[in-house]
């Protein structure tokens, strides 16, 4: 700024010597000198001092109790960006957006003592912007017991200085915003969804029977109304009639897809909670995964495992390529997948399952009062504190916890055939089951808290990256009691053609019959070398090429969020 004002006074002064004479001329009197005003005032630093507040002193210390808002550009960019935090899905008045506004607009009419004030009062309102863009207005470890995120360290102070110092406030606070593409694409769905009529009326389907196609029910023209509201029904002609035509069927079958459901056209409870939201329910649900969104780590590094709970699946992405996608299970809602970030340790295959005590609690304990032979049938060895096996008959509930349960390393265990570890503080990881049946069905919030993987040996294989010693073939032979029982077999085999030998040469030679042991499988660790974290999270909402998707709400997190935003 200081060249701009040489440059314009060399201008001004050469402009005088031209026409010898020392008013301005008229074509000079057009700039507007207010743009390049930039002079400092003092600030009472006791009225900083006595707000208490570390970082406003902090910042206001470092620049000497002087404003800093005196670019008049600076301040309209930010005073518009605070009008538009809707777009991120804040409020305006978070922010004290009407009154700063308000003191812009009357500025040069303002006393020092209130342009200082508004000067603070401008920076405490940024301030907290760059933090709730940064990581979050709310936070998630006071609000939940089972989310274990990476705490985000915000230099608010930094951030700020650097964008009035360097005169590039735009580019510091759009760097606060998170990069991540879902972030945009929920942006992008809260545009879509403010562009939508407002709904004069919600009409709620109380539907306790399935609708099937070719059939009538007296709520379909309200659900053809809803369809077709949404954009996934263009045709009107069918509005009035009850019957479930096939032109109904196939937006019921898009309307599905895009809800994570099943899309058979068969309308039943999952179909109707999700045709009951109001568009403002869906613009409540996307400001809630914003503020989620901002909790989550800036960087999900260069090669990770992100798993979506609500969805149901997961993605391998390396240097920006997604290379493995699956389906899982995921917690119930009374064992909820906990939402963490961890990095992969080791790979365990043909693990065997210690029972953790909720499980015990109120799974085991309870049966095996009543019948001691729930061990047996759940094949779970009892051990004491040395390792030895207790007898199930004599188990007495009073001695339940000094014992622990586990299962040994078979394809039938609650693990399966591999589990995938990484620290966390919830003891959960990612496996195998043995409830392979899930998988075909569209709610898949079954499990006890882990995760459970459709393809969990092809998964096992992709982490450990080594198709010499680690081929996914010798995965599943590693992990497949019929491959051992039929090496056994064959070894079996060449013992007895080796005795027949040997017999057919001294018909009187007495051979010792050995029986091999029973094959078992053992549970092998393997360590991962390569750095690959793991993200499990939770989003109900985004946008794929001007499409809303929405995911059922499982852990009814969504409203109860967007409540505690606007409290």
């Amino acid at each position: 700024m200081n060249k701009i004002y040489l440059l314009l006074l060399i201008f001004i002064l050469s402009s005088c010597k031209k026409t010898g004479e020392t008013n301005f001329s008229s074509e000079a009197s057009i700039i507007d000198f207010s743009l390049f005003n930039k002079s400092k005032t003092s600030i009472d630093s006791s009225y900083i001092i006595n707000s208490k507040d570390t970082i406003l002193i902090e910042f206001y210390r470092k620049h000497k109790f002087e404003t800093v808002w005196n670019s008049k550009s600076d301040r309209e960019w930010m005073l518009n960006e605070i009008a538009n935090a809707e777009n991120e899905g804040l409020q305006p008045e978070d922010y004290n957006y009407k009154k700063l506004n308000s003191l812009e607009e009357n500025r040069d009419n303002l006393p020092d003592s209130i342009l200082t004030k508004f000067d603070v009062m401008l920076t405490q309102s940024v301030q907290l912007y760059i933090n709730h863009l940064s990581k979050g207005k709310l936070d998630p470890k006071i609000l939940y017991t089972n989310w274990d995120l990476r705490e985000k360290k915000v230099p608010t102070n930094a951030i700020l200085s650097n964008g009035l110092d360097n005169g590039n406030i735009e580019t510091a606070i759009e760097n606060c915003k998170p990069k991540h593409l879902i972030y945009q694409k929920l942006k992008a769905s809260l545009k879509i969804l403010r562009q939508f009529p407002k709904e004069t009326t919600i009409e709620l389907v109380d539907l306790k029977e399935r609708i099937v196609p070719n059939k009538k029910n007296k709520y379909l023209p309200t659900i053809k109304k809803k369809l077709m509201y949404w954009g996934d029904m263009k045709e009107k002609d069918t509005l009035i009639t009850t019957f479930y035509d096939a032109k109904t069927q196939e937006a019921i079958k898009i309307f599905q897809a895009r809800h994570g459901l099943k899309p058979d056209a068969v309308i039943g409870r999952s179909t109707i909670d999700a045709i009951n939201y109001s568009r403002n329910q869906r613009i409540e649900q996307v400001i809630a995964n914003l503020e989620r969104w901002r909790w989550f780590a800036n960087d999900f590094g260069a090669h990770y495992l992100l798993i979506n709970i609500p969805d149901y699946t997961i993605v391998a992405v390396k240097n920006k390529d997604t290379l493995q996608s699956q389906r899982v299970v995921v917690g119930k809602d009374s064992r909820k997948t906990p939402v963490l970030d961890s990095k992969i340790s080791n790979i365990n295959l043909n693990p065997n399952w210690t029972v953790p005590p909720t499980i015990l609690k109120e799974d085991i304990y309870p049966d095996a009062i009543k019948d001691r032979g729930v061990f047996k049938k759940k094949s779970l060895v009892i051990l004491d504190s040395k390792n030895n096996e207790i007898n199930p008959w004599n188990w007495k509930i009073e001695d339940a916890n000094k014992y622990k349960y586990v299962q040994k390393p078979s394809r039938n265990n609650s693990l399966g055939s591999m589990k995938i570890n990484f620290p966390n503080h919830y003891s959960v990881y990612l496996h195998d089951t043995n409830h392979r049946d899930f998988f075909a069905f569209s709610f898949r919030s079954l499990s006890s808290g882990c995760v459970r993987l459709e393809k969990p040996l092809e998964m096992a294989s992709y982490i450990l990256n080594d198709t010499v010693k680690w081929s996914l073939q010798r995965i599943k032979d590693t992990t497949d009691i019929y491959y051992y029982r039929k090496l056994q077999r064959k070894k079996q085999q060449l013992i007895d053609l080796k005795n027949a030998k040997l017999m057919a040469k001294n018909p009187t030679l007495i051979i010792e019959n050995k029986t091999l042991p029973k094959p078992e499988l053992k549970t092998i660790v393997l360590k991962v070398n390569e750095d690959i974290l793991i993200h499990q999270l939770y989003w109900t909402a985004w946008e794929t090429k001007g499409i809303l998707n929405f995911r059922e709400d499982i852990y009814c997190l969504d409203a109860d969020l967007y409540s505690k935003l606007r409290y």
